[in-house]
Parts: C-alpha cells; structure tokens; sequence
C-alpha cells in the first residue's frame, strides 16, 4: 500500500498572502497609522542627463569661441572648460544643444558656471520660435534678469562655482535650442573684444520642474529609476517586497513603534542658539554644508538633503537632541538612507557622547555598500536600490536619569577615527535622507516625521466568530505556516495563535530563545514542545498536526520532528496571525498560513515544510 506524501484534502483556509498579495474577506485587519513598504511594482525617475555630452563640450555645437580642455572642476577633476571668446569677435560666443522636447512638458537646463576674465556672467537661453535669455552673475551668485518663461536658480558650488538652472516648459512639441553665453553684462549678448572666457563644466537636461543630482554621460543620455518606497493607509494591509529583486515577502506585521527623530526627512543646517528640539543642528566646531532638496528620495519625492564640507580643516557633522526620562537602560537603533555622492566622502554614524555606553560608532562605506568599521555598536547596511543604502547602528543606554542622546551624521572620508577632521572643497559630499531613532534592537519599517517624533501602530490581524468556525474543525486539525523574522525583541514573539480569548485553552506558535516553541493547553494541562532550529528565526516553514485524543507532532523545516499527547478538545474561537491575545507581535513576514481540517500524517508535515 503506498502511503500518500501530500494532504489528500485542500485546505479549508489558504492564507497565501505572498502570492495573492490580499486580504482574505474573512480577516479583520487595523492599523492606527500610516505604515511604509515596497509594493514589487511602483519605481520612481531618478537620476536624469538627457544630454549625450555633459563634460566634453567639444561635441557641442559651437560659435565664436575657443575650447581649452583640462581646467579644475567642482569635483576635483581636470574636466572642466575653459571657454574664450573668439577674437575680433564682439556677439558673445556660445554652446548648444537641440533636444526635441514634449508639448507642456517641464524642462530644466542646468550647467556649472566660474567667472574667468572680462567675463563674470552666463546667459541660459532657449530657443523655440524666439529667443528666451536667464542672465547669472558669477561673481555675486545671483541672478541678474531672467526671462518670464524661465524659472530660474543659482546655487554655490564651491571654489567659485555655481549651478546655474532654468527651468522651462514648452508649449508645443518641436526641437528646442539650449544654449550656454556668455557676457561682460547681464543685459546683452554683445560684448568687448577682448579675449575674455569663463570655466564650463557639467551640463545637464532633466525632464522635469527642477534641478536634481547632477549625472555624467559620455556619449549617450542617462535616465536612472528607483523603487519606491511606498506608504500604506490607516487599516491598510502591507504586501512587502525586496526592493531590489521585487520577489514578494507575504504579509508585513510589525509590533509599535516610534520615531523620536523630529525631522526625519528635512535634514538641514538650522541657525539656532540654545536647545532646539526641533532642530538638526550642524555644530560650530563642524564646516558641514547642507542643501535640502537636492536629490530623489526613496519615497520619490526631491527631499534628500545633500551633505558636504568647505574648505576647511574641520569635523563636517549634523545631529538633533533627543531627550528621554528613563533612567533604566535602553537598546536603541539609529539609522538614516544614504547614497554616495562624490568619491572619497563616507558616512559616519555616532550615537553621541556622555549617556551612551562605550561610545559606540560605525562607518559605512555607500560605494559598494559595506561596512567598513564598528566600534562598539551593531551595525548593519540594507540596500534599497539605485544607490542607497539604510545604514544602521543599534546601541544601549546608560543607567542616568534625563538622558540626552546626540545621533550624529558625520561625512568623512577615509576609514577614520571617530570625528576626524577633514578638509572639504565645497562641493563632494554624499546624500542623506529618512533619519530614525527608535527604541529596539534593529530597525523597523521607515516613520516619518515632521516635527515632532511619530508613532507607527502594530498592524493587528485576525479572524474571529462566524468567519473562524466556517474553516476549522475543533477536534482535531493541521497548521503550516511560511514566515520571516527580521528581528526578535522578546521571547514571546508570536507566530500564530489559536485562542479560546482565555488564559487556557490555546495552540500558540512562538520564539523564545531563538528556538521555535510550540505550546498547547486545555483547560486541565498544558505542554511545551521546543524545535531547536537556527533558522526557525530567519526564514522557517512549520506544521503541527494534533487531535483531541491527546496526539500532536511539530516539524521545521523537515527536520527535528517532535511529538507530545497533551491536547485536547478546547474550543477555539480565533485565529490571531502575527500575534497573541495582548498585542505581542512579530517583526517580520507571514508569506502563508493554511489549515487542513484533518489530522496529517507526520510523512505529511515533513513535505509541508520542504
């Protein structure tokens, strides 16, 4: 007689949440708050330069100048410019680039500009049926008349660079000139002959409102895309995913926590005297630069601040004050979103001095996306694609009553010490976005903030009464279950429950002690049993048969099969997923959960689990 492998029967409750990515009907799902995920699909533009040339400007159309190659740029480089004006020459001299662009489609041109002799301004011009001139004075970094159809900016880039930008939107569908000029004055194309020139480097063509991180290409455009991180609803279920390979994780419950960073996203250097909650703060002791907006988020948005240090010999650092009361000590996470910008700038992450034990501090290398020191902290580095990374730093507090907790962001740029001085050129820096402190001993799904700290509600999910009693069958039953556990903070972490809503009268799936712990009771006994397994933290398949003749068998993983008899009839009513009675919820992921109205074979249990 051949004994059958799989169940004989279906299912009567297929909770296939990786694959469906739904709601059964029958779940009660509530989550107070908003919460974030990556839902496999949604990415976002990032990164755009839809010029083929943006440094060699060489392969630009051209009149009345002449092109030297080799001269100092922002980043360090020799690939900048030098752009002189042809002699006996007296119309200024110019570069384009013709772009067939959209109909009511923004369009910003950007390129970065040095005042060089006789010639302290740069004309931005379009052309589309007449002429549209943005005039930008590089000694005094402003703009000095710009055309009504413009919409223009200057910032400082250091060393006596600026970034010049127009952004414009034409109003139909036909090949557009963008062209760089440059003059003595900031009202006329006509100039004196008398050899003058400016410095040219890194030009840029973004379909959009505004200027973003500026992107090199070398013979063909670039458009770069993103995932995003994307933000659920109140009561909104989350169907995660790996933003990188867009495979599906199930069913996001995560327990509540709080983001005590009060701005999360607006990281910026504040002019502040005193204590300012509110504030991050770039200490008098640091040369740090901060410039928000300035490149594309994981959320999609142009909120990323960009981090970078002058030129001086300082220690570049931002940080915001976090107070807490609680004298007993505390495992705390820190974590922030980073992405390189320039070579030889690295991210530092310190969780202040004075009530924090052993100092602890961790360095991060965002170009290959490793850790590259860690002094007396845990740190991690997850990656989120295109570039970023969530770097991650988990410490414990000191036993001080009214303790003050400095999370700092420093740049460096080597493998350093903590808070090594550096010296910086006014331009090389990284991105930062997303900062997060929260209390716990790894980091959960991404809160935002906006001025004060923010609390994301534990996602509840469970099914009870009518929709309960429809599927299962109260003497005697199978449960397989696939989840994923990022992190553990107690041994009481509940994978699934079947509950009478009583302290007797339950079947409960749960960690404790890094071992996978299957617990039953009745209303006369109750009984423990234990599958050491290392993996049963990480990613584990379990199923338990039992009856109400006093059998019941768990395996993980089709391994380590154990068996009891204490178990009985005792009259369930709920199904709790991801948690228990109080609220005790995983971090993590339940990819399935089903249930068989018959006791399977131990054969069974084993196949349920490969």
């Amino acid at each position: 007689m051949i004994k059958n492998k799989y169940p004989t029967i279906k299912p009567s409750l297929n909770l296939d949440f990786a694959n469906t990515k739904s709601l059964d009907p029958r779940i009660t799902f509530r989550r107070g708050t908003a919460g974030a995920y990556y839902d496999g699909v949604t990415h976002v533009k990032a990164e755009e330069n839809l010029l083929s040339y943006s440094e060699d400007f060489s392969q630009w159309g051209n009149g009345r100048i002449v092109q030297t190659s080799g001269q100092s740029a922002p980043d360090g480089s020799s690939t900048a410019y030098k752009i002189e004006q042809a002699s006996g020459q007296t119309a200024s001299g110019y570069l384009l680039e013709t772009y067939n662009t959209s109909a009511n489609k923004s369009y910003t041109f950007s390129v970065y500009a040095k005042a060089g002799t006789n010639r302290n301004y740069i004309i931005l011009r379009t052309y589309l049926s007449s002429n549209r001139f943005t005039y930008f004075d590089l000694v005094n970094g402003v703009i000095a008349n710009d055309d009504e159809r413009h919409i223009a900016s200057i910032s400082d880039a250091g060393n006596g660079w600026y970034r010049c930008s127009i952004t414009y939107t034409p109003i139909s569908s036909s090949n557009v000139q963008f062209n760089v000029y440059f003059s003595d004055n900031n009202s006329s194309v006509t100039v004196a002959d008398d050899g003058g020139f400016i410095y040219l480097w890194g030009a840029q063509l973004e379909q959009r409102d505004s200027v973003t991180v500026y992107t090199k290409t070398e013979g063909a455009p670039i458009t770069k895309y993103q995932p995003k991180l994307m933000t659920a609803s109140p009561d909104e279920a989350r169907f995660d995913h790996d933003p990188l390979t867009g495979e599906s994780k199930g069913l996001l419950i995560e327990e509540q926590r709080t983001n005590l960073i009060r701005y999360s996203q607006q990281i910026e250097k504040q002019a502040i005297s005193g204590t300012n909650l509110n504030a991050w703060v770039v200490s008098s002791t640091s040369n740090g630069l901060i410039d928000l907006n300035a490149a594309i988020a994981p959320d999609g948005t142009l909120s990323a601040s960009k981090f970078y240090a002058d030129s001086f010999d300082f220690t570049p650092s931002v940080y915001q004050q976090v107070y807490t009361t609680d004298a007993t000590p505390d495992t705390l996470t820190f974590s922030v979103f980073a992405k390189a910008g320039q070579p030889n700038r690295y991210l530092q992450l310190f969780t202040g001095s004075g009530d924090v034990d052993g100092n602890p501090f961790a360095n991060f290398n965002l170009f290959n996306g490793t850790i590259s020191r860690d002094d007396n902290s845990i740190a991690s580095i997850e990656d989120h694609g295109n570039g970023w990374y969530r770097c991650i730093i988990t410490f414990t507090t000191a036993s001080t009553s009214g303790i003050i907790i400095n999370p700092v962001i420093y740049l460096i740029d080597h493998n350093a010490e903590r808070a090594v001085p550096m010296t910086g050129d006014g331009y090389s820096g990284l991105y930062i976005w997303g900062a997060q402190l929260e209390t716990g001993s790894f980091p959960t799904s991404y809160i935002k903030t906006t001025g004060a700290s923010a609390t994301r509600s534990a996602d509840d999910a469970s099914i009870t009464g009518e929709n309960f009693s429809s599927w299962y069958r109260q003497d005697e039953g199978s449960i397989g279950v696939d989840y994923n556990l990022y992190g553990i903070e107690n041994n009481d972490t509940v994978i699934s429950l079947i509950n009478r809503d009583s302290s007797s009268g339950y079947l409960n799936l749960y960690i404790n002690s890094n071992n996978l712990v299957t617990r039953t009771a009745t209303l006369q006994d109750s009984s423990h049993m234990v599958l050491q397994n290392p993996a049963a933290t990480i990613d584990s398949k379990v199923s338990i048969s039992f009856n109400q003749d006093g059998a019941i068998s768990c395996i993980i993983n089709n391994e380590n099969l154990i068996q009891d008899n204490i178990i009985g009839n005792f009259n369930a009513n709920t199904l709790f997923i991801g948690r228990n009675v109080t609220g005790l919820t995983i971090n993590g992921h339940i990819k399935k959960l089903e249930y068989y109205p018959q006791r399977l074979t131990n054969e069974q249990l084993q196949n349920l689990t490969k």
